[in-house]
């Protein structure tokens, strides 16, 4: 894992030079998203990310990881950071990359946005790792918009004042992408910077890709919804999970709130949950099904339905 860090602090450097002097301010924007709220009663860090600065510049050392907190994101969280249980349940812990976080962090002023937030977390991820660990110097950009913008000093708000897109922020709360949006956000508020210089994205280094949860039936699907049973987990493109209990009734067939013994389909769509994953398994084993499928397939017997009736 150390040298893997090593390859990701290497990445070239923003077009404007870094500069060289020993006395440049270091400078290490962070942010981190998490199964929760409170590290006191529980929660974990689930993905994490720091960029480095000599004083205004990004010098292109970066970090960008992802881990299993051992425990589940709870509902309101996952919707903001959109790590399914099922994918962080096949990464590394966070201790297997404590150290080279401490030594990336080590020395530098830390900047986020409500940067005491990510600051609790990595303490407690470091305290139950046995890794001292004191409290750094900081910036908080939150604090900062208080005093120098009105209304609303969410990251999304005060970015925008400042003319940095926030579109890539519509759907989830990435940690690089709010550590980027925050780098340029001090770049300008605080330092006062006549450009804001950004870093190029950087998906998780360290992500581990699980197994396929989708594989093809074995023997192809080409009838409809009418006469079996469909239980959802994860989100459906443009569907709520009313809207498509509702469709699954209206086409002949039957909707399980949980994956049973008779369930004969599990469709998975985004962020699907470990616990329908798992069971599915489980009674596959034991009964022979459900077919886990995906929307595209469910989309698929929905037509078939469809078309029979116009037959």
């Amino acid at each position: 894992m150390s040298r893997l860090i090593d390859a990701v602090r290497a990445r070239p450097a923003a077009e404007k030079p870094t500069p060289t002097q020993s006395s440049a301010r270091r400078f290490v924007v962070i942010d981190c998203e998490t199964t929760g709220l409170s590290p006191a009663g529980g929660d974990r860090m689930v993905s994490f990310a720091a960029i480095e600065l000599a004083e205004a510049t990004p010098t292109g050392r970066c970090l960008s990881l992802i881990f299993n907190p051992g425990r589940k994101s709870n509902p309101h969280a996952l919707r903001v950071h959109g790590l399914p249980d099922h994918l962080l349940r096949h990464q590394d812990p966070f201790h297997s990359v404590a150290q080279d976080i401490r030594g990336f962090l080590d020395g530098a002023v830390l900047v986020g946005h409500n940067v005491g937030f990510d600051i609790d977390f990595l303490r407690h991820e470091f305290q139950l790792c046995g890794l001292p660990w004191g409290p750094p110097q900081s910036v908080c950009t939150m604090h900062h918009a208080r005093g120098q913008v009105a209304g609303r000093v969410s990251l999304d708000a005060v970015a925008t004042l400042f003319g940095i897109d926030v579109g890539i922020r519509a759907r989830f709360h990435g940690a690089f992408v709010d550590a980027e949006i925050t780098s340029r956000l001090f770049q300008k508020m605080i330092l006062g910077s006549a450009e804001m210089l950004a870093v190029p994205h950087l998906a998780p280094t360290n992500q581990i890709d699980p197994p396929p949860v989708v594989r093809a039936p074995a023997v192809p699907i080409t009838h409809g919804i009418g006469g079996h049973a469909f239980a959802v987990t994860g989100e459906l493109t443009g569907l709520s999970r009313e809207a498509v209990m509702a469709r699954i009734l209206a086409l002949g067939g039957r909707w399980h709130h949980s994956v049973r013994k008779d369930t004969d389909y599990l469709v998975v769509g985004h962020a699907p949950g470990a616990t329908k994953l798992d069971t599915a398994a489980a009674r596959r084993a034991k009964y022979g099904k459900p077919d886990i499928i995906d929307e595209a397939q469910f989309f698929a017997m929905i037509a078939a339905s469809r078309a029979g009736k116009r037959a």
